[in-house]
């Protein structure tokens, strides 16, 4: 009787202890999730927006009989119109081609990823999209 009383006290609160566990590590899940998804979208963004700016400031080039200015203003325009977050990083006009080459960068919003030291360059969305102007 004695060794039964004994055994039961030494499992009393496994069950709890168990459940709390799994619930920490489905909570992990869930935020780890909720960040991949969040750096898959942003990257998807980008890379959008990246390859809209492009194209539009190549097409601004050629309808303007190359007007750099007027091209870099539509690459500008297209990447606030796909999100004012976003960044144009780089723009360059290649000067005997007139291939347009655009940079677009933006960091993901996550919440855990992101304040970790060695998962924080995995937030950091960058995309170089080019687009040549076509001959009339």
């Amino acid at each position: 009787m004695n060794g039964l009383r004994r055994m039961t006290v030494d499992e009393r609160g496994l069950i709890g202890k168990l459940v709390v566990l799994w619930l920490v590590l489905a909570a992990l899940l869930v935020v780890l999730a909720y960040d991949g998804i969040q750096i898959a979208i942003t990257r998807f963004r980008v890379a959008d927006a990246a390859q809209t700016a492009a194209f539009e400031s190549a097409t601004t080039l050629r309808s303007t009989q190359g007007d750099r200015q007027a091209a870099y203003q539509a690459a500008l325009d297209a990447v606030g119109e796909a999100d004012p977050d976003l960044r144009l990083a780089e723009f360059v006009i290649d000067q005997q081609t007139n291939e347009v080459v655009v940079t677009v960068s933006d960091k993901a919003s996550t919440l855990l990823m992101g304040r970790i030291g060695f998962l924080r360059s995995l937030t950091k969305a960058k995309t170089t999209e080019s687009s040549e102007v076509a001959a009339p």
